[in-house]
C-alpha cells in the first residue's frame, strides 16, 4: 500500500518496539513501527501529527547543509559552541590538545585513526563536563541522577530512566553552552515526569524560560553536530 500523504514517508518495522515514533530527518518522516501495525494506522498517525511534521519540515529547510568531516588538517570542528581549527604533527605521542584555538593531533607510526582519536577526545571532555553540569542543576532542582553517564546515539540528545540513570548523546559536547544546560535540565526533569506531557514542559520552561530558543536552535543546527 502507498501512503496518501503530502510527506516523504520512511517506515521501519521492528519487533523491538510496542509503540510508534515519529522524527524528521533530511526531508523525511521517519515512522519507527511495531511489525504488526497497518499502514493505514501510520497514515492516520501522520495526518493527526502533520502540523508537527511541517513545522519540523521548516526548521530543516534553514539548517545548514550537512557536510561529512573529512579530518584533514586545517578543518573545522565545532566545541562548545566555537569553531577550532585542526593541526595534524607529527610525534612521539598519539595525543589530542586544545591549544590556541587550535585542535593539536598529534600522530605516530602507530595511529589508526584521526576520527577515532578526536572522537575520544570529544567523549571523555563531554563525560566530565556533562556529569558536572548535571550535578549542577540537580541540586538547584532539588534532583538527584543515580548515574551520568556518555552514548553514542544517533537520534537522540540524551535520555533518562525509570531507574533515574541519565545519559547524554557525546556530540551535545559540541553545541553552545546555551544549549548543553537546555538538553541536562531537559533530562533532569524527566526525573520527575517521565513523558513530554504539559506538566513536564511546565517544569522545564520554570528552571528554563527561554527553553523554547534553545530547542529550535538544536532543531534547526543538529547537522552540525554531526560528523
Amino acid at each position: 500500500m502507498t501512503l496518501n500523504t503530502e510527506f516523504n514517508v520512511k517506515i521501519k518495522r521492528t519487533n523491538r518496539r510496542k509503540t510508534i515514533s515519529l522524527q524528521v530527518i533530511r526531508g523525511y518522516v521517519i515512522v519507527t513501527v511495531p511489525n504488526l501495525i497497518s499502514d493505514k494506522v501510520i497514515e492516520e498517525l501522520i495526518l493527526k501529527k502533520s502540523k508537527w511534521i511541517r513545522n519540523k519540515l521548516t526548521l530543516l529547510e534553514k539548517a545548514p547543509v550537512y557536510k561529512k568531516k573529512q579530518f584533514i588538517n586545517g578543518e573545522y570542528f565545532l566545541y562548545m559552541g566555537r569553531k577550532y581549527r585542526m593541526r595534524i604533527c607529527n610525534g612521539t605521542l598519539n595525543q589530542v590538545k586544545l591549544k590556541n584555538g587550535n585542535f593539536i593531533l598529534t600522530i605516530n607510526q602507530k595511529t589508526k585513526s584521526l576520527k577515532d582519536n578526536l572522537e575520544r577526545w570529544f567523549k571523555k571532555k563531554a563525560q566530565v563536563k556533562l556529569s558536572s553540569e548535571t550535578l549542577y542543576y540537580a541540586k538547584s532542582l532539588g534532583l538527584t541522577p543515580m548515574k551520568i553517564s556518555i552514548k553514542g546515539y544517533k537520534s537522540r540528545w540524551g535520555s533518562c530512566n525509570s531507574r533515574g540513570e541519565i545519559s547524554f548523546n557525546w556530540r551535545i559536547i559540541m553545541a553552545p553552552k546555551s544549549v548543553i544546560n537546555y538538553v541536562v535540565i531537559h533530562e533532569l526533569c524527566h526525573l520527575k515526569y517521565h513523558d513530554h506531557s504539559d506538566k513536564f514542559w511546565g517544569f522545564v520552561e520554570s528552571n528554563l524560560p527561554s527553553y523554547r530558543e534553545q530547542r529550535d536552535w538544536l532543531k534547526c543546527n543538529e547537522t552540525l553536530l554531526e560528523w
